[in-house]
Parts: structure tokens; sequence; C-alpha cells
């Protein structure tokens, strides 16, 4: 088999991964929804079983050639990978609460809003001027989200401070995903993923033992939590993280459109939960608008891992 042909064979095999990815980055919703147990409770268990289940991984990937391939991870790259780690364990903390409070499809609506917030930020703090495509997308998507916001409002003000919520997650996981694209650039993908998660378990657990949450959870509730760490994180998360920056834009904005519909299909199976029509279609406005920044986005930076919250 050719060189060519095998790396072929890989980026053929990418779309796959990509769509078991985004399945299981869906899931996350319909798994805390299901918990007994308080969220803080519920993440701090998720973030240990990850970091747990990322160790066999990382053993594997330093057995002989891999390991004599990699380089030393340099000081600067251990110390802003487990700040992204911090920036990952205040992202799902704040998601996870938000859901006590609002619908499912809506909280991941508004935390798959980062690919905006990259493109702000990008561009206040980085230099990165946005390209006409992401300015029209950010309008869409915001216009968007101001109609599933209202009608939120409509259903009361605790679905509000949800999407709130949810939104302060999409903050974190920007920072966390702009972090990341930087350290990728020179660590690989199980490396990072291992000091991120760590870093994240470690977190989750300080935040609970400052909420003064009880760490006790029922066997039901740990299950749910080690299908959150397995088919969320190691699944959904690193799966993605090993395939968006190979893949095409298209592909990439396609991957964050269906995420909150795939959730929300999720949610009304299992939770029985509806989205009004006229969320429906605000929602529908908003993924448009953030499908076209994504695009933009990978446009600008291709060939850089990215990862999804």
């Amino acid at each position: 088999m050719t060189a060519g042909s095998r790396a072929g064979g890989s980026a053929a095999a990418r779309y796959p991964l990509l769509l078991l990815g985004v399945v299981g980055l869906s899931c996350a919703g319909i798994f805390y929804s299901l918990a007994h147990a308080p969220a803080m409770a519920m993440v701090a268990y998720r973030s240990l079983f990850a970091a747990l289940l990322v160790l066999p991984l990382l053993a594997f990937s330093r057995r002989g050639a891999r390991a004599a391939a990699q380089t030393a991870m340099r000081r600067g790259d251990l110390v802003l990978s487990i700040t992204a780690g911090a920036l990952f364990a205040i992202d799902l903390t704040l998601w996870a609460v938000g859901l006590h409070y609002t619908s499912v499809s809506s909280a991941m609506l508004f935390v798959s809003t980062d690919p905006i917030w990259i493109a702000l930020f990008g561009a206040i703090f980085f230099a990165e001027k946005p390209k006409p495509l992401a300015v029209a997308g950010i309008l869409v998507a915001v216009a968007g989200t101001l109609v599933v916001a209202g009608m939120d409002i409509r259903i009361s003000g605790s679905a509000l401070a949800g999407d709130g919520l949810a939104l302060s997650a999409a903050l974190a996981e920007t920072w966390y995903l702009l972090i990341g694209r930087r350290v990728r650039i020179r660590v690989d993908t199980t490396r990072y993923a291992t000091v991120v998660y760590i870093s994240c378990a470690v977190c989750t657990w300080l935040m609970l033992a400052a909420t003064r949450y009880s760490p006790a959870i029922s066997l039901h509730d740990i299950w749910l939590a080690i299908a959150l760490a397995l088919i969320v994180t190691i699944v959904g998360h690193t799966l993605i993280q090993r395939s968006l920056g190979y893949l095409p834009a298209a592909v990439v904005a396609v991957s964050f459109l269906s995420q909150p519909l795939i959730a929300a299909v999720l949610a009304f199976i299992v939770l029985h939960q509806t989205v009004p029509v006229t969320t429906a279609i605000g929602g529908l406005i908003a993924l448009a608008g953030i499908g076209l920044v994504a695009y933009s986005n990978e446009r600008v930076a291709p060939g850089i891992d990215a990862a999804v919250v």
C-alpha cells in the first residue's frame, strides 16, 4: 500500500469517527438530565473517570516508535494545557448546572455559539481579522439566539437563566479551544488530552469541595458519570479533536450544526422534551449563522486540531 493510499484511507476513516464523536457529545444533556445527583457531583465524577480512562491511551501512545517520535512537552505547553483543563472544568460545570433551568436543546444551542466567540476574540486579542462570511454569520446567529431567548423568557425566567449559564459555558469553552489550538500545533492529542482531563478533574473536585455538595452519589448516577466520561468525553471530545483539523471546512460547519439538532431529537425521544415552533425557527436561524462562522473559521486556520465542549 502506498503512502497516498494510506493517507486516503485515514482521511476516509475520519468522517465516521467525526460522526461518532458528534453523536457522543450530543448525549451529554441526556445523561445529566437522567441523573439524580447535583450537577456539581456529576461533573466531578465524569471528570475523574475521564482522567482515569485516558491513562491507558497515553500508555499505548508511548510504546515503541510512537514514543521515539514524540518530542518532550515544553513547560509553557504544560502550563497552557493545565489552564485549558481549568477552563474545561468551568465550561462543564456551568453547562451542567444550566440544564437544571433550561431545556437540553436550548442549552446545546447556546453552548454551540463558541465559533462566534472564537472569531470575535481572535479579532480582538490575536489580530485575526474575521472574514465577511464570519461577520454575516455572527449577525444571523445573534438574530436567531435572540428569538430563542425571547421565547424562553415567555416560558420562565429560570429558562433564561439556564440559557445564560450555557452562554457563559461557551465563553469558557472558547478560551479552552483557543489555547488548545496553539498547544496542539506542537503536542499530540493524547498527551494534551491527558493533561487537560487530569487538570479538569482536579478543578471540578476542588469546586465540589468549595460548594460543600456531598460526593456521595447512587450507583445509578455512577453509571451515568461513567457514560459521560466514556461516551461524551473520551469518544466525543477526543475523536472530534483528532478529526476536525484534517477535514474540509464545510464538514466542520455541519458538525457544529448537527450537535444541537441531534441533542433535541434525543431529548424528545428519551426525556419527552418538545421544542416550541418559535424556538425551533430561531434555533435553525442561529445554527445557520453558527455554521457560517465555523466554516469561515476553519478556512482561516486549516490543519490545526479543533475541539468541541
